[in-house]
């Protein structure tokens, strides 16, 4: 396990309010970076990711993937007594952050004229599909559906085969990581001017945004790239998958002088040293041909055949390895990427770091269970034991330890 170091974070309280996957991703990064994030759940509707397949240990895997790191408090926000215990966590926090749909959180009484009542240095960060404002702010909006909407998915998959999406949910990864960031840039200007602020933030902004060089071609040039075969740039050649002996390679040519290097080390006079090719001009121009040519040279050999010869000549080329080798891969451990998080009873999880690798940053601890760090939660903001005993007692906070 990594020695717990305090993070750049350390000392921050952020109240997380989410489910599922984009918003408990960004406060992931929080807790990474070394946050005190505390989750909140009503357990009347606790986050859904608990019961997500296709792995369970004591709960859902996909849930642990996503909370490590955090402490749990479990408290029926259905009642105004749960709402207002709530409240005397926010006078003592710096973060709430949520990814409920617009207009909830003002609904439960939570929104951030609410919360900036009880803490004006409050930063509140709502995280929803499409915003808060515009035609479609009511809509639910979730990673398959933003990678339709944004045209990402007309982008993927095989010319004339249906639109693919990406491997992973990038749409909520890539929101958790723009949340963080602006919750982060929030904390700044708080400390700059001693008050807080709300980020309305959607998924759709975010994915709206990286389309950056794609909309730039279509704004003002008129063009938009369609489908390529085997993932290739629409404007750089080679840049795509080519088929091995044994798999697949993925080939990045960016320059002209990595084309020469490249050339260098097939060693194909005549055939890859063609005046054709010597500019990405000439090789856009003669794309089928040499792409063609490109193909029979890598099926001669293994992937990790070509990936050693280019990388010696400072190619770009790597294997496209399955998850299992790349969890195993030694860049991986040499960068502490997979780590071991143990809670109090010796109970090992594995999981990927979080975004940022800093050197000082925490070990975090598994995901909790529901409810397992209430009681410590609600002293640390200062209620008495007393009461803390009467809302476990009467049902408004549930005491997770208690059914453990």
């Amino acid at each position: 396990m990594t020695p717990n170091v305090p993070g750049p974070l350390s000392g921050l309280l952020v109240l997380d309010l989410c489910h599922f996957l984009a918003g408990p991703y960004a406060t992931l990064a929080l807790a990474d970076l070394g946050a005190d994030v505390v989750k909140v759940e009503d357990p009347e509707h606790p986050d859904e990711a608990r019961n997500v397949g296709p792995c369970f240990r004591e709960q859902s895997v996909y849930f642990e993937s996503l909370n490590w790191g955090k402490r749990s408090l479990a408290i029926r926000l259905s009642t105004e007594e749960g709402r207002e215990t709530l409240l005397a966590l926010v006078g003592n926090a710096d973060v709430v952050l949520d990814n409920y749909k617009p207009g909830v959180m003002a609904k439960l009484g939570l929104d951030h004229d609410s919360l900036s009542v009880v803490n004006p240095r409050i930063v509140s960060c709502s995280l929803s599909g499409f915003g808060s404002t515009g035609p479609e702010a009511k809509r639910p909006g979730y990673d398959y559906t933003i990678q339709a909407r944004t045209g990402v998915m007309s982008l993927t998959g095989e010319p004339g085969a249906a639109p693919g999406k990406a491997g992973i949910s990038y749409v909520d990864h890539s929101g958790g990581l723009a949340a963080a960031l602006a919750v982060s840039a929030a904390l700044v200007e708080r400390d700059r001017t001693g008050r807080g602020r709300h980020v309305d933030l959607g998924l759709y902004d975010v994915q709206m945004s990286m389309l950056t060089y794609i909309a730039a071609w279509n704004l003002n040039g008129g063009y938009t790239p369609a489908r390529q075969p085997s993932g290739s740039h629409p404007s750089i050649v080679p840049a795509q998958t080519f088929e091995t002996s044994d798999g697949h390679v993925s080939l990045f040519i960016g320059n002209d002088p990595m084309w020469q290097r490249f050339c260098g080390a097939v060693d194909r006079p005549g055939v890859m040293d063609l005046p054709a090719y010597r500019t990405n001009t000439g090789r856009a121009e003669n794309r089928p041909v040499l792409v063609s040519a490109l193909q029979a040279l890598f099926l001669e050999s293994s992937s990790q055949h070509w990936v050693n010869l280019l990388s010696s000549a400072h190619v770009p080329c790597e294997e496209v390895k399955s998850i299992d080798d790349a969890l195993a891969d030694p860049q991986a451990a040499a960068r502490s990427l997979v780590v071991s998080s143990v809670d109090s009873r010796g109970t090992e999880f594995l999981h990927t770091r979080g975004p940022v690798p800093l050197d000082a940053t925490i070990a975090g601890r598994p995901a909790p269970i529901l409810g397992a760090d209430s009681r410590e939660v609600l002293i640390d903001a200062g209620l008495s034991g007393e009461l803390v005993d009467d809302l476990i007692a009467r049902g408004v906070v549930i005491d997770g330890l208690a059914r453990v």
